[in-house]
C-alpha cells in the first residue's frame, strides 16, 4: 500500500472497506491499488482508505461500487 499521487482516487473507510472494494472491482476486471490517505483528509482523524485507479475508469467504478452499496467518502480526480 503506498500513497500514489497520479491517477484518481476513491476514499472509502477502513482499510477492510478498502480491501473488500478492491475484491469487488477485481471480479469486474478493473485494477486497483489500496491506498492510505493523509489523516487529516475532509477533517477526519484517523486513518483513511481507500483506492488508486486509472481515471479512464472511474465511470466503471463508481457503477461497480454503488451497484454493491459501497459508500465513498471522497472521489478524488487527477
Amino acid at each position: 500500500m503506498n500513497n500514489m499521487g497520479v491517477g484518481c482516487g476513491a476514499a472509502i473507510g477502513s482499510i477492510t472497506q478498502a480491501m473488500s472494494a478492491q475484491k469487488v472491482l477485481a471480479t469486474a476486471a478493473i485494477p486497483t491499488t489500496v491506498i492510505k490517505y493523509d489523516s487529516n483528509t475532509r477533517g477526519n482523524k484517523g486513518c483513511i482508505y481507500g483506492l488508486s485507479f486509472s481515471c479512464a475508469q472511474t465511470d466503471n467504478v463508481a457503477t461497480v461500487l454503488g451497484n454493491e452499496g459501497i459508500r465513498v467518502k471522497q472521489w478524488n480526480r487527477g
